[in-house]
């Protein structure tokens, strides 16, 4: 399984490049030139702040790269333990202002990421707009890690659901990530920061996961604030089961229902 994800669709590109100082992987559909002029999707890939990388998500990169005929851009940022917080977020940040700075516009630019990398998607579209700099024109989070205080609901009901996370886990790898700060700062549960001004989003989870309350908190919330958000649940599929797109078929209608959301937004 893991060589498989490993691999990229077949009628896409893949490059390895770095952008200011930071490791990144171009994922383009077929026709599609990696150039300012052309849509691309920043994505953040999840693993707890600690694991994970371009192998774990190339596959599924390259599968949403082909369906929504774009450019995906795979962020390998810095990991915990060697590399705690601030590390992810500041190259994440990086990342998506070099785009930027190389002629970019903002209106051409999706931001996504799982679990960790849904953080991270959303740290950063947070940090854009408290900076006043152009944010993307809208973003995709597939199973966020949202709230690092692990009190919610949802871990109680799914304890003995969710085949992949739970809570002993998910502290180990804070303690890594951000030893330092409290849980609940809002720089690493973006879920306590403000809401408000957001670019639309697409938030999708399953309702067999701990961390289903992060996403539905986070849909209700933007609803509250009269934002754009458009939240799609599934019944049984793991965590972040987007990931596993060549094996499930839900993950495949996940990436289909992605590729639609980038299209109906990006210029």
């Amino acid at each position: 399984m893991a060589m498989d994800i490993g691999k990229p669709n077949k009628t896409v590109t893949c490059t390895t490049d770095e952008l200011a100082g930071v490791k990144v992987e171009w994922l383009a559909a077929k026709g599609i030139n990696i150039s300012p002029s052309t849509p691309v999707c920043v994505y953040c890939h999840g693993g707890a702040f600690i694991m994970g990388g371009m192998n774990s998500h190339r596959q599924m990169c390259s599968e949403l790269a082909a369906q929504a005929n774009i450019s995906v851009l795979m962020v390998d940022y810095r990991l915990a333990p060697e590399h705690p917080f601030p590390a992810a977020p500041e190259d994440a940040m990086s990342v998506y202002l070099a785009l930027i700075e190389m002629g970019y516009e903002s209106r051409n630019i999706i931001i996504a990421g799982d679990s960790a990398g849904g953080n991270l998607a959303l740290t950063t579209l947070q940090k854009l707009r408290d900076d006043n700099k152009p944010t993307p024109a809208a973003a995709i989070l597939f199973s966020p890690w949202l709230d690092l205080s692990h009190n919610s609901q949802s871990f109680t009901d799914n304890k003995q659901k969710d085949v992949l996370l739970n809570k002993t886990l998910l502290e180990e790898a804070v303690a890594m990530y951000a030893p330092k700060l409290p849980r609940n700062d809002p720089r690493i549960s973006p879920l306590n920061a403000n809401m408000a001004n957001l670019p639309p989003l697409l938030i999708i989870a399953s309702r067999a996961e701990v961390l289903l309350d992060d996403a539905t908190a986070l849909h209700h919330k933007i609803q509250e604030l009269h934002g754009d958000s458009t939240y799609l649940e599934w019944t049984n599929p793991p965590h972040a089961f987007p990931v596993m797109s060549r094996f499930l078929p839900e993950a495949r209608d996940a990436l289909k229902q992605s590729a639609a959301f980038i299209t109906e937004h990006i210029a």
